[in-house]
């Protein structure tokens, strides 16, 4: 048995000796008659059936590709111009654009063959392969990080299509389009490219690419920390590429680490390290090499980061670097920076890994990556505190604060945007439903005109009329309900994030500055440990009024207390209280409301009021909790603020008492002072 596998495989390897020969001697053929023939026609022919010949030879013989491939297409495309046949030097630029990019890395050069055709674009008939040109150009742009002039291309190339109903085309350059936002950090629009893209693959009935787009899409919840949404992508996609006979492994492999991200994130540590083996295995099964390289280099960073084992990260270094293609790319290059910044930081070996950290810092920051330049300054800092190099480690530290603060605000941003995505694109599909029956009624009422009389085509229009009517009156109040459900969703959102932040920066950044304080103590520095105080100061007082810890550990009661005291303390207001016992009475979710209502109240007192007194009472009834907050000042015309709308504060506290179902009244004249009064039931 043994014996009869040596001789398959013998015979396998000596056929594919003969027939890389056979391929070698039908190319040398080819270039010896386009060496000779002088007829343009023919050796346009000739050139075309070598470059394509050459083409093939890539994955057997990659030296002899990159040696002769760009020679004999750049012949073809010089001779087709000659010949004036644009159209065949349009068709013919993805060969030679794919070859400059991806065999040898030169984008500049890709960049003046397809900007020159371009030039020309007047001339080409076949308007698919101007479309291909855009796309061709658009794929340069991405490649060298100028993502806008991508999307630009992307775009125009789809509006080509659209023209020409070539519908392939045009879905994968929406889907690029979508890649390259995402990308670039618009989000938002990524995602409306990938739903729009899926309708065109739903159409098509491409499942393959259908999955990728539901990767992007759970790609972009991940990168939002929506990790339920990411997961429930993931697994739709994991689903549509399952039930394809012939498996898409390279697109499992992607799935596989994207769920790795997900739990490294959670600290799930053993889970992340299935994930990657399995991507591993996916890979090995598929036929991209260049996907096998990406997941060893992943599990190489894994390795480093997340175990500390650089021995075992080591062993997938070996490997990763026998592929030359992999260094060819930018994005390339960016990982094995990221591989061996976190190989030297596993090793203890900091200085060495600086270097490599400060070159994909250069990328990122070109590139407009907040999040991956986050990430970078959080191991500068590291490693220079390791090196003893505190006044670079403090700088690093300062703009890693800067770059959160920009993050959480880009980040609660695009969660913002997503969810008003989501409700803009119900609204539009269920406006595009009314379209959609109305043209019915019309045509109905076209046919029922010339077949009926007169008085059954008035009993028709008025029947259409009270339908209108009635869809129209459904549709607002089910847009009011959504309105408020995204509101309420909102503040528990805000809610959600305010925690964690305060909790990151109780026990992340407040700690560091206990560091650094120690450090400045131990070198004497009396003023400086001053000023780190101060911050340390002020790190808390952020953290508690993002989020009242005392809320969790010492109950609602003591929490309402004590936030009434600092604020008597802090600002020029008496403020009297009357607080019954309330705590054990509503669940943790209402606590927090009922809290941020009485932060509110005091904040829009504070702000707006000119009050020098308050009074808050917190009366514990048989059914429900009543909250009346008094003060003195200006007062204002409760009427008039309503129709507004204006006063952001008001708004707030309505939203959290429909949230709680409470019963929300405002009692105010003008220089008479305002009182708020909220009724709470206690069991809803």
């Amino acid at each position: 048995m043994f014996r009869r596998r040596i001789y398959v495989c013998i015979v396998a390897l000596i056929f594919q000796v003969y027939s890389f020969s056979q391929q070698k001697e039908e190319v040398q053929d080819l270039i010896d008659k386009v060496e000779n023939t002088t007829e343009k026609i023919e050796k346009l022919y000739l050139l075309d059936t070598l470059s394509n010949k050459i083409g093939k030879m890539r994955p057997s013989n990659f030296d002899f590709y990159k040696k002769y491939f760009s020679k004999y297409t750049l012949q073809y495309i010089e001779l087709a111009k000659e010949l004036d046949s644009i159209d065949l030097v349009a068709s013919k630029t993805s060969g030679i654009v794919d070859y400059y990019l991806k065999a040898v890395g030169k984008p500049d050069s890709a960049s003046v063959i397809v900007n020159a055709i371009i030039r020309d674009s007047n001339k080409i008939e076949n308007r698919v392969n101007l479309g291909h040109l855009y796309t061709k150009r658009a794929d340069i742009s991405f490649e060298i990080a100028d993502l806008e002039k991508a999307i630009i291309d992307y775009k125009r190339a789809e509006t080509i299509y659209h023209k020409a109903k070539d519908s392939v085309s045009e879905a994968n350059a929406i889907y690029f389009s979508g890649h390259t936002n995402q990308r670039l950090g618009n989000l938002t629009n990524a995602i409306i490219e990938y739903q729009k893209v899926n309708e065109l693959y739903t159409q098509l009935n491409d499942t393959v690419y259908m999955g990728y787009s539901k990767i992007n899409i759970s790609h972009i919840f991940s990168q939002l920390n929506l990790l339920e949404e990411a997961l429930k992508e993931r697994e739709e996609a994991r689903e549509l590429l399952l039930s394809k006979k012939l498996k898409n492994y390279p697109a499992l492999s992607q799935l596989s680490v994207l769920d790795y991200r997900d739990f490294a994130k959670q600290k799930k540590l053993d889970k992340a390290e299935t994930s990657l083996l399995k991507a591993l295995e996916f890979s090995k099964k598929g036929p991209s090499k260049v996907s096998i390289t990406y997941t060893r280099v992943y599990l190489s960073v894994f390795y480093s980061k997340h175990k500390k084992q650089p021995e075992i990260a080591e062993k997938y270094l070996d490997t990763i670097k026998l592929d030359a293609d992999f260094f060819n790319t930018p994005s390339g290059d960016i990982l094995y920076w990221d591989l061996m910044a976190e190989l030297e930081m596993a090793k203890g070996r900091y200085k060495e890994a600086i270097p490599f950290l400060e070159k994909k810092m250069e990328v990122f920051v070109k590139m407009n990556d907040v999040q991956s330049q986050l990430d970078v300054e959080e191991c500068l800092y590291k490693a220079n505190q390791k090196l003893n190099k505190f006044s670079d480690a403090t700088a690093h530290l300062e703009r890693y604060m800067l770059l959160k603060d920009s993050l959480y605000n880009i980040k609660r941003s695009n969660s913002v945007i997503y969810y008003k995505t989501l409700y803009e694109t119900e609204k539009r599909d269920s406006q595009i439903a009314i379209q959609k029956a109305n043209i019915d009624v019309l045509e109905a009422k076209d046919k029922a005109k010339r077949n009926l009389m007169l008085f059954g085509s008035i009993g028709l229009s008025l029947l259409f009329f009270s339908i209108y009517l009635y869809r129209n009156r459904t549709l607002l109040l089910r847009n009011k309900k959504l309105q408020q459900s995204f509101l309420q969703e909102l503040l528990q959102t805000q809610e959600r994030v305010s925690k964690r932040i305060s909790k990151d920066l109780h026990d992340s950044v407040g700690q560091s500055l206990l560091i650094i304080k120690n450090k400045v103590l131990q070198n004497k520095d009396d003023q400086t440990a001053n000023i780190v105080d101060g911050v340390i100061d002020e790190v808390r007082g952020i953290s508690r009024s993002l989020h009242p810890f005392k809320l969790d550990e010492l109950g609602l009661t003591v929490t309402i207390q004590s936030s009434v005291e600092m604020i008597d303390e802090s600002y020029d207001l008496f403020i009297s209280a009357e607080i019954d016992n309330i705590d054990t009475i509503f669940d943790q979710e209402r606590e927090i409301n009922i809290y941020r209502l009485v932060q509110e109240s005091f904040n829009n007192i504070i702000k707006h009021s000119n009050a020098k007194s308050a009074e808050i009472k917190v009366v514990n009834k048989d059914q429900d909790v009543e909250i009346i907050i008094k003060d003195n000042g200006k007062g204002f015309d409760v009427s008039k603020e309503r129709i507004s709308k204006s006063k952001i504060g008001l708004k707030t506290l309505s939203e959290r008492s429909k949230f709680l179902k409470a019963n929300f009244r405002i009692l105010s004249e003008i220089n008479q002072g305002t009182t708020l009064i909220f009724n709470i039931p206690k069991h809803v």
